[in-house]
């Protein structure tokens, strides 16, 4: 007696309800800034990828290195082994940093990568002999990943991940900085934060931070508090972690976000942009002083995953730099970010749902308010519909929504964008939101 199985969906989504599948839309090209459903249909990948294809679709340098490198050997056992391509994309790395970060260890994802950072701050410490500093400070509407420790960390997600306890303990969260939205003075801000380390630093690790709030909503943090959280981790025995899975390797219009601030970091998290997201890669840099303690001990640093540091991976990553490295690259993010956030401020004057932009290179929120009810936060049903209308209408955003906090869309497109296609962009909006 035979059976008829009913067929069903096979794929469970990344962050979607599990009962979503056949309604997403499937995509089978790219090229450039655009990338095409199996229809037929174009779209400006507004967000590039999910914020890593930062080159673009069929960028012919990554290609060729990737397919040169294939050639050659595809998977090299770091733990016993090592390769000319993955040692020489280290060496690149570090080349882009200032001297503190003298060291690398690959991981695969951003939330690796946090986790990693995690293990680091508290092992450090361990290693001096300070086993009652384990506490690590995060903000309050972070964003770190969803590994244990990494979602842990990640202060925005934690009524979310609160069936999935118990989570890693020995995190302090701190208010999030929002006077880059109006709200509360930089000076009080600092204050905060150095009230909790003269209350905490005994038992401070070390503290975890982006410097622009992704998730959370395209959040500059202010570069005083930076370079404050940088002081007071020296005088309080703390390592300071800078999560750049998405600032990094360009986005801001520098190599790396903390270069506005300044404040150079003990640990930092890459992954996204890294090989502007070919391959799965991300890394950890750490300072000299974290090695120096591992060495002392005759320690290994115990963390694994088997496709760490993968030739293939690393061999996208130095033509992913190699093109960062091109002259007015950097002033090209700037200048586009600048073009569009000036366009859409411009465009949507008049519009009742528009509160503002912010960010910094091709890293841009745009914040939305209810034009219904007048508050500062657009309702979720309207905002993820909007969402929708921008889709249909040929460009592909990422909506934020922290409640209370603020509500909108992240507009991140890859760094090969032109004037022309930022007008289209802004074109698009205009025609879905209203404006002038």
């Amino acid at each position: 007696m035979s059976t008829v199985q009913k067929a069903v969906y096979p794929l469970i989504h990344p962050l979607k309800n599990v009962q979503l599948g056949e309604s997403f839309t499937s995509m089978s090209n790219g090229s450039g800034i655009y990338v095409q459903d199996v229809n037929g249909k174009p779209y400006i990948d507004g967000i590039s990828g999910l914020w890593n294809v930062s080159l673009g679709y069929g960028h012919p340098g990554i290609r060729q290195a990737i397919v040169d490198q294939l050639d050659r050997i595809p998977f090299v056992n770091l733990v016993d082994q090592t390769n000319p391509t993955t040692v020489k994309f280290a060496e690149e790395l570090l080349s882009l940093t200032p001297e503190r970060l003298s060291r690398v260890i690959y991981t695969c994802t951003g939330s690796e990568s946090a986790e990693l950072a995690i293990k680091l701050m508290r092992k450090y410490q361990s290693l001096r002999g300070l086993e009652e500093k384990q506490n690590i400070v995060a903000l309050s509407i972070s964003y770190h990943g969803t590994y244990y420790g990494a979602m842990s960390a990640s202060g925005i997600d934690q009524e979310i991940s609160q069936g999935y306890g118990p989570k890693v303990p020995g995190f302090l969260f701190h208010n999030t900085p929002l006077s880059a939205l109006g709200r509360g003075s930089e000076e009080e801000e600092l204050q905060a934060i150095e009230e909790l380390f003269n209350r905490e630093g005994d038992r401070i690790a070390g503290m975890i931070v982006e410097p622009i709030i992704g998730s959370g909503g395209t959040i500059p943090l202010p570069d005083a508090f930076l370079r404050k959280i940088r002081e007071l981790c020296d005088r309080h025995g703390a390592l300071l972690a800078f999560d750049e899975v998405a600032t990094g390797m360009g986005r801001t219009g520098r190599m790396f976000g903390f270069e506005h601030s300044g404040a150079v970091p003990d640990i930092l998290g890459l992954s996204k942009g890294i090989n502007s997201g070919y391959l799965p890669l991300g890394a950890v840099l750490f300072s000299e002083n974290i090695y120096r303690e591992f060495a002392a001990a005759h320690l290994h640093i115990e963390h694994l995953s088997t496709q760490n540091g993968n030739p293939i991976a690393c061999a996208a990553g130095l033509a992913t730099i190699e093109a960062l490295k091109e002259p007015g690259m950097m002033e090209h993010i700037t200048d586009m970010g600048e073009l569009l956030r000036g366009l859409l401020n411009e465009a949507l004057a008049d519009c009742p749902a528009f509160k503002e932009t912010r960010g910094k290179g091709l890293m841009t929120g745009v914040a939305l308010r209810s034009d219904l009810t007048g508050e500062d936060c657009m309702e979720a049903e309207r905002l993820s519909a909007l969402v929708g209308r921008l889709k249909q209408r040929g460009l592909i955003v990422y909506p934020f929504y922290t409640p209370g906090v603020t509500t909108g869309f992240h507009l991140y497109p890859p760094f090969i964008i032109n004037a022309q296609e930022v007008a289209k962009i802004v074109g698009i909006i205009k025609k879905t939101l209203g404006g002038r």
